[in-house]
């Protein structure tokens, strides 16, 4: 009786996190929209600063996604997300983008041969 208590009390708290991430995400969304708006009427306009705060915003969606469905695949975007959006931002060494891109194919493999196998065993079929 305990256990159900307590995976009732997690499944409610990741619902809160969720809900207080995604109102944050909401939040940040305006603000970022108007910062963008008032540095392009001020001819300031940034646009790598622009990118990074919309992938942020992005990974941060995906991860209250993540949140919400409980599901390999979602987990795999959010990793997928957030390393292509470090490879965009950050201009680091041609070895940090190379790890990054090896990453990225380590992501999409695992996304390949690991989810798809178990999507056709479930489903009986092909994808």
């Amino acid at each position: 009786m305990s256990n159900e208590w307590m995976v009732k009390v997690v499944k409610y708290m990741e619902i809160a996190i969720a809900v207080i991430s995604m109102i944050a995400i909401g939040v940040s969304t305006v603000i970022c929209v108007c910062h963008a708006l008032g540095a392009f009427v001020e001819g300031s306009f940034q646009l790598n600063e622009f990118m990074e705060n919309i992938l942020t915003l992005v990974v941060g969606i995906e991860f209250v996604r993540m949140l919400i469905l409980h599901t390999p695949q979602s987990v795999i975007e959010v990793l997928l997300y957030a390393v292509a959006r470090q490879i965009v931002i950050t201009h680091d060494s041609s070895l940090d983008n190379l790890i990054g891109v090896t990453a990225i194919a380590v992501i999409f493999m695992i996304q390949k041969y690991l989810l798809n196998d178990k999507k056709q065993n479930n489903d009986g079929g092909a994808v």
